[in-house]
């Protein structure tokens, strides 16, 4: 099974939707199908190196290369999938980066996978049901989910708001939190749903003893 390709590439080609290069390795020419976003960068080095998945069928034998290895790794992931195939596979990741795809499916948003051509509603479902929770290791840790902390600060705002603060009242309060924007964005993304919400305890506490303080 070939793992990791480092070549010259000798040769671009393009069959209807597919894309890829012919790569020079130690003599032999392996055709390899790519990102179509990746032959642009492709073309910028005289050698490039790839990671492989590498599908072997009693016709033929199919090379699909990544410039980064958790590219590789995620469309294993997602052909794994019942019904997905490899050009669905490489038609997600053309129109989603990583991290992109992986919140999408975490946060099952279904209609935004449909996006991509050839998938439909019942696919995107089904990558959501069979993939949620399996792809943590595609999260980067360091990477802020600005959607997801504002989605916290939103249900803190509503919650002081049921209790009867006024919008000026809560902007200044919650401060505490979004002074410290990066720290606890980056702490979201580490918790479990169990912890996120301990968390929400302890910031509206502290927000409401803040709140308490200056009604003395």
């Amino acid at each position: 099974m070939i793992s990791w390709l480092k070549g010259e590439i000798v040769h671009n080609w393009e069959i209807s939707t597919k894309k890829g290069v012919v790569l020079n390795v130690g003599g032999v020419g392996y055709e390899i199908q790519l990102l179509p976003k990746h032959i642009g960068k492709a073309q910028v080095f005289n050698e490039i190196e790839l990671w492989i998945h590498q599908i072997d069928r009693e016709d033929s034998r199919n090379l699909y290369g990544f410039i980064e290895v958790n590219q590789r790794d995620l469309f294993r992931e997602i052909i794994s999938v019942n019904g997905i195939g490899p050009q669905i596979g490489m038609a997600i990741l053309e129109d989603f980066e990583v991290n992109e795809l992986v919140n999408a499916i975490e946060s099952n948003e279904s209609n935004l996978l449909t996006k991509t051509q050839g998938i439909g509603i019942r696919i995107a479902e089904r990558l959501i049901v069979e993939l949620k929770n399996k792809l943590n290791r595609f999260i980067d840790k360091n990477q802020i989910e600005p959607n997801q902390f504002s989605k916290y600060i939103d249900e803190i705002y509503l919650i002081l708001n049921s209790l009867g603060y006024q919008d000026n009242e809560i902007k200044d309060s919650i401060k505490i939190i979004t002074i410290n924007e990066k720290e606890n964005s980056l702490l979201l993304n580490s918790l479990s749903e169990e912890e996120k919400a301990k968390l929400m305890d302890k910031h509206l506490k502290d927000i409401l003893m803040k709140l308490s303080e200056k009604s003395t």
